[in-house]
């Protein structure tokens, strides 16, 4: 079977075309660099197929079985992916702008490092060569991208990829903004310190620092307690003692449970217990969400 017609680039499909691709499949041939825009290719099974660089624009795969196709390179632009079966693919630098990814399957898909797609990496690139334009163009593909996997993932109940391509989309739409606006600015702070309410280990680490910095707020003035005060420039200074005593009490206002016997007795350590408590409040919530996502994942 010639095989060379579908690296034409102007190969019309026809009816033929399933049996032909199926069948050259199934021979183990190599299948990339196919020009196959705008195919009706639905119910196809393409198990395992080799296509790399191919062109799979607008084409009708709806229905069909690629389960371990290598598509690394394909140009998917608005292709119809409905209820097919992409487990295990390889959709590393595809361009999935506008494809429609309705009930498709995507079990453990090779997306490349930090899961990010092509347009992402174009827009890097283009942001590197100082055309901003291009940049915020490519930030705002990758950004719909990501929004259109990870609602088919949801409905898969695949949270920690869905979680990822969540923070990629969050990250896309962040580089959209002016370098130093404060919408950008916030972004990048909650990234960093919750991981866009997805990262375990940030929220943690971010809770811990929270309650140190405010822990060593609170020995500047000192806190009273049992008709003593408690700082670091208190007369009845120790430290393992007073570093104890301040970590409790930044623990419990924290944890906003009260602060029973302990009190600041200046406006810092006040003011401090005042954020410390809302802030306190805050980051628990995005703990307690983060932990029930992680829950539901099992």
């Amino acid at each position: 079977m010639n095989k060379e017609k579908y690296t034409n680039p102007n190969y019309k499909p026809d009816n033929n075309t399933i049996t032909e691709l199926e069948e050259l499949n199934s021979q183990k041939e190599d299948l990339s660099n196919f020009h196959l825009n705008h195919a009706n290719l639905e119910k196809i099974n393409l198990v395992g197929a080799k296509m790399k660089q191919s062109n799979l624009s607008r084409a009708n795969l709806r229905n069909s079985s690629m389960y371990g196709v290598n598509l690394n390179g394909a140009n998917l632009f608005k292709a119809d992916f409905e209820n097919a079966n992409l487990n295990n693919a390889d959709l590393r630098n595809c361009n999935l702008l506008g494809a429609n990814l309705s009930n498709t399957k995507l079990k453990n898909i090779n997306w490349g490092k930090n899961f990010k797609v092509i347009n992402e990496i174009e827009a890097e690139q283009a942001y590197n060569n100082g055309d901003i334009e291009l940049a915020k163009e490519k930030y705002k593909e990758a950004e719909d991208i990501y929004r259109s996997v990870k609602i088919s993932m949801q409905s898969q109940t695949l949270g920690t990829e869905t979680g990822e391509f969540f923070i990629r989309e969050m990250v896309s739409r962040r580089k959209q903004l002016d370098k130093f606006s404060w919408s950008r600015i916030g972004s990048k702070i909650i990234q960093i310190t919750t991981g866009y309410g997805e990262k375990l280990g940030n929220i943690a680490l971010t809770i811990l620092g929270i309650i140190i910095v405010c822990m060593f707020l609170y020995g500047i003035e000192g806190i009273s307690y049992q008709n003593k005060i408690l700082g670091f420039f208190s007369e009845d200074f120790s430290l393992l003692s007073t570093i104890g005593n301040l970590f409790y009490f930044s623990v419990v206002v924290y944890s906003t449970v009260g602060f029973g016997e302990m009190v600041p007795i200046g406006p810092i350590g006040k003011s401090v217990m005042i954020f410390e408590g809302i802030i306190g409040g805050l980051v628990l919530a995005i703990l307690i969400i983060a932990l029930y996502k992680k829950s539901m994942d099992r």
